[in-house]
């Protein structure tokens, strides 16, 4: 007897191979962002301009697409960071901005943030979050390096803790909204952690 298919088990992530595929593929997505984490299936292809067969294509399920936006938005957000350390800021100006990233994405409303946390299994994203936050580790420790004096041997550590506090803030904040503070003083809190894991207060100085 065929054992049934693993319903964990992630979906393949849409490799559309032309042109006018990629097109579709970006035009669903964008549809099932603006149109927020209720629409169905139905509602996204017609806002994309796309039959629902053609959706089909390309993502099994409404919980693969929302996988394929956490994917993105994933992206996203080492994109912005590393813009911001290429910027050149001060530590303090990098500390304020990369938590302004955590705690307000662009792009991303608290309703749809809560579904690609609650709808998709974790299974379904975790190789691009494993991918993009060893890249964001690395990215950022490497932009410390030269600029504290935090011990080269327990940077990169310090870094995953800092990156992991801040995680765990921002999860707190989207799955239980009725007990996390508002953004402006959820970022004050996650600069403050994030300055305790790392030890930084030397190097930035006192908060202006």
């Amino acid at each position: 007897m065929a054992r049934s298919p693993d319903p964990l088990a992630p979906p393949q992530a849409p490799a559309p191979s032309r042109p006018e595929s990629t097109a579709i593929v970006d035009a669903l997505v964008a549809a099932a962002l603006e149109l927020g984490p209720d629409a169905s299936v139905n509602a996204i292809a017609e806002r994309a301009g796309v039959g629902v067969a053609s959706l089909y294509r390309y993502f099994p399920s409404k919980a693969s697409i929302l996988a394929e936006l956490a994917r993105r938005a994933q992206h996203d957000a080492l994109t912005r960071i590393q813009e911001v350390l290429a910027a050149n800021p001060t530590p303090r100006q990098a500390l304020v901005a990369c938590c302004e990233i955590a705690v307000r994405p662009p792009g991303l409303s608290p309703a749809m943030r809560r579904a690609l946390n609650l709808n998709v299994p974790a299974s379904w994203s975790h190789a691009s979050a494993r991918a993009t936050t060893a890249a964001l580790v690395a990215a950022v420790a490497s932009w410390l390096a030269a600029r504290t004096s935090i011990p080269p041997d327990r940077l990169e550590r310090s870094v995953a803790a800092a990156f992991a506090a801040a995680r765990g803030l921002v999860l707190l904040a989207v799955t239980q909204p009725e007990l996390a503070p508002a953004d402006d003083e959820l970022r004050a809190i996650m600069e403050r952690v994030v300055l305790a894991c790392l030890d930084l207060e030397e190097d930035l100085g006192p908060a202006p």
